[in-house]
């Protein structure tokens, strides 16, 4: 008899977690143990919000070791970087191994740079909590108030009109933010109605859309598009796209462009091992699903539910059947669009639909009422 290992403390670790500790007394002597490299969960859905000035740090991070604990789960605060299914092991960078019975991998995703390390040298980017703590203070501090996002998806939208609003809420002036987009409209899975609001809320915020371009050359201070066109003394930002860490995408088994796991319709990549959340790829009629915390949520119950028959001995596994509630992509000023179901949603009863769900998912009583706070304070501004 082994123990459960579970690699990421992001929102589908901690409801795997969760999981297993309600059914503590099925497990027998087996421990659960939660592994990160980060020692807090960060809340990334309003990441934006916090290099906007829009909502605190404070209030979207979460200590993992005192909330795993609560739960009666172990914490490993190291960095997984190998895998071993048929040893049953996982190898930590601090020189550790874990041997395990079951595995659920669910370490989430990180931003791609696609291998430029020039861009990587002097690119800003969104991953953590500190990451946004970080956006905002540089921009707050840098004179020319200039900035150029690569990537027009949901992550470059949202950074764009959050750090537009903060300069507009300071009486900035004089300010430029631009969208780099490589494909020909931003916002690439949204239906055109959708992406024609996106694009005149960005507008009113002043936001600059440039499509059909890549960026195709970064220095210090300087950027160059494919286009010819150039940005001086300009902050950049690379929001263009994310993968699975590289521990994950050195392994042997079969993976999508983005290093995520191909997983079974019971999330199994191999033999007592699962995948979910960002580091699965699901395949609904052809197509894997996007990322999202909707999708996170319920791969974990699946997947804990299953190890769960296992050590039952019960036959037959759970099926993930993926149901999509819909998504919204909010902005910085009370703004958002989106679909819910079969509906159609915007304006500012979509952005405080976002943040509903938002406080809804968030984890312990001082961060609903902290985001829930903020959110309030910055209705009535």
């Amino acid at each position: 008899m082994g123990d459960i290992v579970i690699i990421g403390g992001g929102f589908a670790g901690l409801e795997a977690a969760r999981v297993f500790s309600r059914k503590r007394s099925k497990l027998g002597s087996r421990r659960v143990i939660v592994v990160d490299a980060k020692p807090t969960f960060d809340f990334l859905p309003v990441l934006p919000d916090v290099c906007g000035s829009f909502v605190s740090k404070e209030h979207v991070i979460l200590d993992l070791r005192e909330y795993l604990e609560a739960l009666k789960v172990n914490f490993e605060n190291d960095e997984v970087i190998n895998i071993d299914a048929d040893a049953r092991e996982v190898f930590l960078k601090g020189g550790r191994s874990l041997a395990f019975e079951f595995l659920i991998v669910c370490c989430g995703s990180v931003t791609n740079f696609y291998g430029a390390a020039e861009i990587e040298r002097h690119a800003l980017k969104l991953d953590t909590a500190d990451d946004a703590a970080a956006l905002l203070n540089t921009v707050a501090t840098y004179p020319q108030k200039k900035i150029v996002i690569a990537g027009g998806g949901y992550t470059g939208v949202e950074i764009a009109s959050s750090i537009a609003a903060f300069l507009r809420r300071k009486k900035v002036k004089k300010y430029s933010v631009n969208i780099v987009e490589k494909q020909d409209d931003i916002l690439g899975p949204l239906p055109q109605w959708a992406k024609d609001y996106c694009r005149i809320n960005l507008a009113a915020l002043r936001v600059n859309i440039y499509a059909d371009s890549s960026i195709k050359e970064v220095t210090e201070n300087r950027v160059k598009l494919s286009s010819g066109m150039e940005f001086d003394d300009y902050l950049f930002i690379w929001a263009a796209g994310v993968q699975t860490p590289k521990f994950l995408r050195d392994l042997k088994f079969e993976k999508d462009t983005q290093g995520r796991l191909v997983v079974d319709n019971y999330l199994r990549f191999s033999e007592g091992c699962f995948a979910a959340g960002d580091a699965a790829c699901f395949k609904s009629k052809g197509k894997a699903l996007r990322m999202a915390v909707q999708f996170s949520l319920a791969q974990a119950d699946v997947a804990a539910g299953n190890i769960l028959r296992i050590i039952a001995g019960k036959k037959g596994l759970i099926k993930y059947r993926p149901c999509d509630l819909g998504l919204l992509v909010p902005m910085a000023n009370r703004k958002a669009c989106g679909k819910i179901l079969f509906f159609r949603v915007w304006g500012i009863f979509g952005w405080a639909l976002h943040y509903i769900m938002c406080v809804y998912r968030s984890i312990g009583a001082k961060n609903k009422f902290g985001i829930l706070r903020d959110c309030l304070l910055r209705f009535f501004r």
